[in-house]
C-alpha cells in the first residue's frame, strides 16, 4: 500500500444561470479532486472544499512529496502529520480542504484494500439508507421579492413531488437585495404554507446576521415550526452562538466552516449549537468528521453533515451517516449539477425520502471517466 502518486484533478462547470445565497452569487461549480495511487495500482479518490486555485498548488507542490512512499493504510497517522506540517508552514491556518481531500482518498484506498465499504471500517453500518432533506432553494437574479418567492416556492413543491419530506431554504436576502429579515421570514412562511405541516422545513442563513437580528429570525422560525436554524452568525462568533442557542426554541445548527476536533469540541463545550454539521471536504476528511460526531454524541448533540460537493463528497458523507447514532439526515443538494449526478458510474439518487448508502468497497463508487474528462480544466 505504498503511495506512488498524489495528483489533483480540477473539475469545473459554468452554470447556465447564476444563483445566490447570503454569501455570494454562484456562477460555476468547481471541485479539486485528489487521486492517490499506490505502488500496486490501487486508486483512491478524495475531494477538497473550495476553489481549485491554491488548493491544487498546496497538494501538488507540498503534500505530494511528503506522501510518496508512505503506507496508504496509515490514514490517521498521515492526517496528524499533514496537520502538523501545514500548521508549521502556514502558522495562522491549516488548509483544511487539502487535508480533507487527502484523507478521503486514503479512506477510499483503505476500504478497497479491505474489500469493504468505509462504513464498516468506521464501526459498521447502522442503516442501509439515510433519510434526506432536499437542499437548494437558492435565489435567482430578480428585481422584485415576489419573483424570488415564487421561484423558491415552486422549487419546494417540486422536491415534495419528488418524494422528499424535508427541505432546507436559504435566507439572508439583505446583502444582495436590500430586503431585511422580515422578507426572510415571509419567504419561509410562504414555503410552509405551500408544502404543509407534514414537511420538515429548515432555514440556512449562511452567517448573514448579527446577534439581535438572529434572535428576531429565530423567534419567527419558531412560529413556523422550523426543524433547525443553520449558520445564523459568522462561524468564529462562538460566544454569540451560545447566547443565541440558550434563548432559542429552534435548534441552532452550525459547523460547515469549522475544522478539526478541537474546534468542534470548543463549540460543543460552549453549548453553541444543538446540531453539528461537519463537512467531510472541509472539516479534515472522514477522520475529523467522525471525531466531531463523537464529540457531539457525547454531549447529546445531533450530527447532520453538511454536503454540497460532487459525487465523491456525497458518497463519503453517506458512509459516515451510515454509522452515526440517532436519526441523522443527509443534506441532498438538488441544484442542477452533472458533476454530482454523473461523476459516479452508478449515480446516487433518492428513493422517495431515502438515499441508499453505496455498498461497494471504499467510498462505494466508481468514477465515470467520460464525465471526469468532460469537466477537467487542466487539459
Amino acid at each position: 500500500m505504498a503511495i506512488r502518486t498524489v495528483d489533483t484533478v480540477p473539475l469545473r462547470r459554468d452554470l447556465d444561470e447564476q444563483f445566490a445565497n447570503a454569501q455570494k452569487w454562484i456562477s460555476a461549480r468547481e471541485y479539486c479532486l485528489v487521486r492517490i495511487e499506490t505502488a500496486d495500482g490501487a486508486v483512491g479518490w478524495g475531494e477538497c472544499w473550495g476553489p481549485i486555485a491554491g488548493t491544487r498548488e498546496v497538494i501538488d507542490e507540498r503534500v505530494a512529496p511528503l506522501l510518496r512512499g508512505r503506507d496508504a493504510a496509515a490514514v490517521e497517522s498521515i492526517h496528524a502529520d499533514l496537520v502538523f506540517d501545514l500548521r508549521s508552514a502556514y502558522h495562522s491556518t491549516v488548509p483544511a480542504g487539502v487535508v480533507s481531500g487527502v484523507d478521503l482518498a486514503l479512506w477510499d484506498l483503505r476500504g478497497k484494500a479491505a474489500g469493504a465499504p468505509v462504513a464498516r471500517l468506521l464501526g459498521g453500518k447502522r442503516r442501509a439508507s439515510v433519510p434526506a432533506y432536499a437542499t437548494g432553494h437558492f435565489w435567482p437574479p430578480a428585481e422584485e421579492f415576489t419573483a424570488v418567492k415564487e421561484s423558491v416556492v415552486s422549487e419546494a413543491r417540486s422536491h415534495v413531488d419528488a418524494g422528499f419530506d424535508a427541505l432546507k431554504l436559504k435566507i439572508g436576502l439583505e446583502r444582495h437585495f436590500g430586503w431585511g429579515p422580515e422578507y426572510d421570514l415571509e419567504l419561509v412562511r410562504a414555503v410552509r404554507e405551500a408544502v404543509g405541516d407534514d414537511v420538515a422545513v429548515m432555514a440556512d442563513a449562511n452567517h448573514a446576521y448579527d446577534l439581535p437580528a438572529a434572535r428576531r429570525v429565530a423567534d419567527g422560525l419558531a412560529d413556523v415550526d422550523a426543524a433547525f436554524f443553520e449558520e445564523p452568525l459568522p462561524p468564529d462568533r462562538i460566544d454569540a452562538y451560545t447566547r443565541l442557542n440558550r434563548g432559542s426554541s429552534v435548534p441552532i445548527a452550525g459547523g460547515e466552516c469549522w475544522a478539526f476536533a478541537p474546534e468542534f469540541r470548543r463549540a460543543t463545550n460552549a453549548g453553541a449549537v444543538d446540531v453539528l454539521q461537519p463537512d467531510v471536504t472541509s472539516a479534515g476528511g472522514l477522520t475529523s468528521a467522525r471525531r466531531a460526531a463523537e464529540i457531539g454524541d457525547a454531549a447529546g448533540i445531533a450530527t447532520y453533515p453538511h454536503v454540497f460537493g460532487s459525487a465523491v463528497a456525497l458518497a463519503a458523507s453517506l458512509q459516515l451517516l451510515a454509522t452515526l447514532p440517532g436519526s441523522p439526515r443527509l443534506e441532498f443538494d438538488r441544484t442542477p449539477n452533472p458533476i454530482r449526478e454523473d461523476l459516479a458510474a452508478d449515480p446516487i439518487r433518492n428513493e422517495g425520502t431515502e438515499v441508499p448508502v453505496p455498498d461497494g468497497p471504499g467510498l462505494g463508487i466508481e468514477i465515470d471517466r467520460e464525465t471526469l474528462d468532460r469537466f477537467r480544466v487542466d487539459r
